[in-house]
């Protein structure tokens, strides 16, 4: 059974926030 440290939970966080503010920080800007 696998099951994730916590540094690696935020690590996974922090590249999915990483995405959204790709996608979300140019539709702002053009808004």
């Amino acid at each position: 059974s696998e099951w994730y440290t916590p540094v690696e939970l935020t690590g996974l966080y922090w590249h999915l926030v990483d995405i959204i503010w790709i996608f979300l920080f140019p539709l702002l800007y053009l808004v």
